[in-house]
């Protein structure tokens, strides 16, 4: 039997956004995009990454869709060939997951549940997207971006580590507490 993976996934952006999504651990990250995707219709086309994280939010393995520049990315995973089960899932076990590249936008993505398939689950198309609050933030498209809100490369950064210090002072020790 198969083990069935229940994801949480919450913005910083806004308070009343989840989502849970349950899927089976031998589908691929590429399978989680997609539903995340789906879950917020938002367009699966654009540039995603996911990124292992610790219970700090550091980013740690790179889980990409593509890699873009193989010089610079030589220890990056593509998510249509890393399975799910790659990183033995555990309850607590966390991702972050840039769901907007260009304005550097994320998910925190944590496991909150981990069961044994059932028969009743026989009848069901996995991934399932089984808690669905709030509306996701508006995904943002390169033509969006004006001239007035332009990120510059040294932005990126401060952009980036401001969002993760911002969750962190949210308090939650999991996403359990959300």
């Amino acid at each position: 039997m198969s083990r069935i993976i229940k994801y949480r996934i919450v913005s910083a952006y806004d308070d009343d956004f989840v989502r849970d999504i349950e899927i089976e651990e031998d589908k691929t990250f590429m399978d989680l995009h997609l539903a995340i995707q789906s879950a917020c219709n938002y367009d699966p086309s654009l540039l995603t990454t996911f990124y292992l994280s610790n219970k700090n939010w550091d980013k740690l393995q790179e889980i990409s869709a593509e890699c873009i520049d193989p010089e610079t990315q030589k220890e990056v995973m593509l998510m249509d060939s890393t399975k799910l089960a790659k990183f033995k899932p555990v309850v607590g076990q966390r991702y972050i997951y840039i769901f907007d590249f260009f304005s550097v936008r994320a998910f925190f993505i944590e496991i909150v549940n981990i069961r044994e398939k059932s028969e009743s689950d026989e009848n069901l198309q996995f991934p399932i997207c089984t808690l669905s609050h709030g509306n996701p933030p508006e995904q943002l498209f390169v033509d969006d971006i004006t001239d007035d809100n332009d990120i510059e490369d040294d932005d990126f950064n401060d952009i980036d580590d401001d969002l993760y210090d911002d969750f962190n002072e949210y308090g939650y020790d999991n996403l359990d507490d959300y």
